[in-house]
C-alpha cells in the first residue's frame, strides 16, 4: 500500500499510479486474463482460478469491491452500479443518477454504497426488487463522505471513515468526528481507531479517547484488526508488519512470524486478510497479488498475475462461505475455487430468484409465498433458479411443473425453464440441484405456489353465454329483414333529429364563444383604455405646465414649473417601464445565471436615486456580500425593483423614525428566500387582498400606475416563485418570496 497523508493532491497523484500499472499489468499479462489457469497448489490443497470479466457480467471490468450476504448472493462495487451475482445470473442495479460504485457494505438486508458524489443504500422492497435509497439530503452542511474507507454500525449509528474525517449519521441527521487520517474498526463493544502519527484510540461519546501513543507511524497505520486461531486480536498494518493487541490495556507487540517478516519487507504492502479456514488465511497485497499463509503465520504461496489472476493490483477480496476466494480489480473479477471441499458450514438450498414474462419480472421472496398471476402475462413464464454460492458449471438441475407435468425432468444445467399457453390453475414448481463432482453433496429442494387465473372466455358459462348470443343474432336477423322498411324509416327520423340537435349544439357553442370574446374584449378594452389614460395624462400635464412656464418671468417660477414637468415625465416614464416589465415577462425566455445580490441592489438603487425623498431612506443589507442567487437576473431585478420603489413612494416622512428599507436574504432546503421590509405606512386591512389586482392603489393620494405589484406576481409565477406580505398600518410592510433552486425547476 503506498503511504498515504493528508495531502489530497498525493492521493490523487497514487491514484493515476494506480491506474497507469494496471493498464502496464494488463499488456504483459494479456495471456492470463481470458478463460481458467491450470491447477495451483497452496499447501496441501489446490485451486483452480476462474476469470470473469465485463463480456461475462453485462457491465465494466472496473471492479474495486465484493460482499457476500447471508444467503451466498455476492456483490461487487462496479464503475457501471452496484453488480449481483447468484452463482446463476448476474444483475446491474443502478441509482437515479446513473453513480459509479466504489464502496459497499452489507449491514442487515441493506447494502450501503458510495462514490465520490453520492452515499445511500439498496434494499429489496416487499415485491423483492432491488430499491435505491440516498442518504445524501441528511448528510449535514458538509457535505458527502468522500473517498469511504471503512463503514461500521454501532449503537444503531452508523460512523463513516474517510481520509479526512469520520461522520456519524443516526438515520436522521449527522455530524463530523474531528479526526483525520484515521482508519477505524469494530473490536469486541468498542470501535477502535488507528489514526497516522498519533496511535490507537477508542470512541467515547462521539468523541476520540486515545489509548495507545506509541502504536503509531507517520505513513502507516492499522489496515485490518481481526482475531487469529487462538482468539487473540492482531492489528495488520500495511508496511510495519502485524501485532498482538491486548484489548484489556491496548498494548501492542509485533506478531513475530514468517507473514510479519514478508510484510516488513520493503516491496510487499499489505491491503487486506480474511480467514479461508480452520489452518489458512489469505492477504491482499497493494502490487503482488495474493498470499497465502496458516494460522501460525507460515507462508505457503504468493500468488500473481502471472499465476492466473487478471492482475497483480487486486482492490478488493471476499471468502465465500464455501471457503473459495473472489478477487476484483481493474480488469474484471477471479474465482478460486478449493478442489475437494465437500463440508460445508450451511445448508445448500436450490431457489427459485425470479418468474419472467415479457417485460415483466416478479422476485420471489420466500419459500411458503403464493405467487397470483394476472393473466396478461401467464401464457409465457420463465422461471429462473439458482444454488447460491456454487457456480452454475458446477451443478445439474431437474425440475417439474405440478398440475402441468406429470415427472422431473432430465438433469441439465439449464438454470431456466419456459412455459406457455398455460392454462389457469395452481400449480406448484418444484426444482432440484445436484452437483457434477461431489456426489455426496446434498442441495435441498425449492417448491413454489403459482396461481394462474382463468380467462372468463375459457369458463364453461362462457360458451353457454356465446351459444346465447349467436341464437340472439340469427333471431335478430330475420326480425330485421321482415321490418327492413319501418327500421329505414325510423332511422330517417333518428337522422333528422340528430342533425337538429348537432345544429342546436352548434349555436350554443358559438353563444359561449360570442360571450368569451365579449368578456376578452371588455377586459382588453379596460386595459388599453387604463393604460391610455395613464400614457396621456402626463402627457396633457406636461403640456399644460409648458403653456403656463411660458408665460411666468421670473427663475423662480419657471424652476417651480420645471419640477412639476420632471414630476409627469418620471411618472410616464415609470407607467411606459411598468408595461415593458410586463411585456418582457410575457415573451422573453429564462435565462439562468449567477447573480451577486449586492450588484444587482446597487443598480436598483442607482436606477431610483432620482425619487422624490428618495435620500431620506436608508437601506439595510442584512446577507453575506458574497451572496448569489442563481435564477434570471432581469426577472429578479423587475420584482426588487418593484418592491423596493413601492417602499421609497408610500414611506411616511412625517414620522419621528428614520424610514428604512431593509433588505434579508438567505439559502433554505430548497429555494432562496429574500425578505424586502420598511417602516412606512402601512397596507390598511381592507386591502390586503386586493393589492396584487391589475391597475389598485392602496394610497389613492399617491401617484402610481396600479401595475407594480400585479407584475411582481406575473414574473415570479415565470420563476416558479412565491410572495407574501405582512402590514400592519403605520408600522411598515414585509414582503417575504421565496425562488426555487435551479434544481429543482420542473
Amino acid at each position: 500500500m503506498p503511504k498515504i497523508n493528508s495531502n489530497r493532491e498525493n492521493l490523487s497523484f497514487m491514484r493515476v499510479f494506480q491506474l497507469l500499472c494496471l493498464a502496464f499489468v494488463y499488456l504483459i499479462n494479456v495471456t492470463a486474463i481470458f478463460g481458467q489457469s491450470s491447477h495451483i497448489n497452496v499447501g496441501k490443497d489446490s485451486l483452480s482460478i476462474y476469470s470473469f470479466d465485463g463480456t461475462s457480467y453485462g457491465a465494466s471490468n472496473y471492479n474495486t469491491m465484493v460482499e457476500e450476504d447471508e444467503d451466498g448472493i455476492l456483490y461487487f462495487a462496479n464503475e457501471n452500479g452496484l453488480l449481483e451475482f447468484d452463482g446463476s445470473e448476474w444483475r446491474l442495479h443502478k441509482n437515479n443518477k446513473y453513480s459509479p460504485v466504489v464502496f459497499l457494505k452489507i449491514i442487515q438486508d441493506r447494502i450501503y454504497v458510495s462514490d465520490n458524489y453520492e452515499f445511500g443504500y439498496y434494499q429489496r422492497d416487499s415485491l423483492g426488487y432491488m430499491q435505491y435509497h440516498t442518504i445524501v439530503p441528511q448528510l449535514n452542511e458538509e457535505g458527502l463522505p468522500r473517498a469511504l474507507l471503512f463503514l461500521v454500525e454501532h449503537d444503531s449509528k452508523l460512523y463513516l471513515n474517510t481520509y479526512d474525517k469520520v461522520m456519524v449519521w443516526d438515520g436522521e441527521v449527522s455530524k463530523t468526528i474531528n479526526v483525520s487520517n484515521a482508519h477505524m474498526f469494530k473490536v469486541g463493544n468498542e470501535i477502535l481507531f488507528s489514526v497516522y502519527d498519533e496511535g490507537l484510540g477508542i470512541l467515547k461519546n462521539d468523541t476520540i479517547e486515545y489509548v495507545n501513543t506509541d502504536f503509531k507511524w507517520k505513513y502507516d497505520a492499522a489496515f485490518n484488526i481481526k482475531k487469529n486461531y487462538e482468539g487473540n486480536w492482531i492489528i495488520y498494518t500495511s508496511e510495519e508488519g502485524f501485532y498482538e493487541l491486548d484489548t484489556i490495556n491496548y498494548s501492542t507487540k509485533l506478531w513475530k512470524s514468517e507473514v510479519t517478516d514478508y510484510f516488513l519487507r520493503d516491496d510487499r504492502d499489505f491491503y487486506s486478510y480474511f480467514e479461508v479456514n480452520d489452518t489458512l488465511n489469505v492477504a491482499l497485497t497493494f502490487e503482488h497479488g495474493v498470499v497465502f499463509y496458516t494460522k501460525q503465520g507460515e507462508v505457503l504461496k504468493e500468488l500473481s498475475g502471472n499465476e492466473g489472476l487478471r492482475s497483480n493490483y487486486a482492490l478488493g477480496i471476499e471468502v465465500d462461505r464455501r471457503n473459495n476466494i473472489w478477487v476484483t480489480n481493474g480488469f474484471g473479477i477471479n474465482y478460486l475455487k478449493w478442489h475437494g471441499t465437500t463440508n460445508l458450514d450451511f445448508s445448500a438450498k436450490s431457489v427459485i430468484r425470479n418468474i419472467s414474462a415479457t417485460d415483466s419480472t416478479i422476485f420471489v421472496k420466500k419459500k411458503s409465498q403464493l405467487i397470483n398471476l394476472p393473466v396478461k402475462i401467464s401464457k409465457e413464464l420463465s422461471f429462473h433458479f439458482a444454488t447460491p454460492s456454487f457456480l452454475k458449471q458446477e451443478l445439474e438441475y431437474a425440475f417439474y411443473l405440478e398440475g402441468f407435468e406429470e415427472e422431473f425432468s432430465e438433469w441439465s444445467q439449464e438454470i431456466k425453464k419456459e412455459y406457455t399457453n398455460l392454462p389457469g390453475g395452481e400449480y406448484t414448481f418444484h426444482v432440484k440441484a445436484r452437483s457434477i463432482d461431489m456426489a455426496n453433496l446434498s442441495i435441498r429442494p425449492f417448491s413454489l405456489n403459482i396461481y394462474i387465473p382463468t380467462p372468463w372466455y375459457e369458463n364453461k358459462w362462457s360458451y353457454v353465454l356465446m351459444v346465447l348470443i349467436l341464437g340472439g343474432l340469427i333471431f335478430g336477423f330475420i326480425r330485421i329483414r321482415t321490418q327492413r322498411l319501418k327500421t329505414v324509416n325510423k332511422k330517417l327520423e333518428e337522422l333528422v333529429s340528430e342533425r337538429t340537435s348537432q345544429l342546436l349544439d352548434q349555436q350554443v357553442q358559438l353563444r359561449e364563444a360570442n360571450d368569451e370574446l365579449t368578456v376578452i374584449n371588455n377586459e382588453l378594452d379596460n386595459f388599453v383604455y387604463r393604460s391610455s389614460h395613464d400614457l396621456v395624462a402626463p402627457l396633457k400635464s406636461l403640456r399644460g405646465l409648458i403653456q403656463i412656464a411660458k408665460l411666468e418671468q421670473t427663475p423662480e417660477g419657471k424652476e417651480k414649473y420645471f419640477d412639476l414637468m420632471n414630476t409627469s415625465i418620471n411618472k410616464l416614464e415609470e407607467f411606459i417601464k411598468s408595461i415593458m416589465d410586463f411585456s418582457t415577462n410575457t415573451k422573453k425566455p429564462l435565462e439562468f445565471k449567477e447573480i451577486n445580490l449586492n450588484d444587482l441592489l446597487d443598480s436598483i438603487v442607482q436606477d431610483i436615486k432620482y425619487y422624490t425623498n428618495s435620500d431620506k431612506v436608508e437601506l439595510y443589507r442584512s446577507f453575506e456580500d458574497d451572496f448569489t442567487i442563481e435564477t434570471d437576473s432581469k426577472r429578479l431585478n423587475i420584482v426588487l425593483s418593484n418592491l423596493i420603489t413601492n417602499a421609497v413612494k408610500y414611506h411616511n416622512f412625517n414620522q419621528e423614525d428614520q424610514p428604512f428599507i431593509e433588505i434579508k436574504a438567505e439559502k433554505k432546503d430548497k429555494y432562496y428566500e429574500i425578505r424586502v421590509s420598511d417602516n412606512g405606512q402601512g397596507i390598511p386591512d381592507e386591502f390586503h387582498d386586493k393589492i396584487f389586482n391589475m391597475f389598485f392603489r392602496a394610497h389613492q393620494g399617491i401617484e402610481g400606475s396600479g401595475l407594480g405589484l400585479y407584475i411582481v406576481v406575473d414574473t415570479l409565477k415565470v420563476l416558479q416563485g412565491e410572495i407574501d406580505f405582512t402590514s400592519k398600518v403605520r408600522k411598515g410592510t414585509e414582503f417575504i418570496i421565496k425562488l426555487p433552486f435551479k434544481k429543482y425547476f420542473f
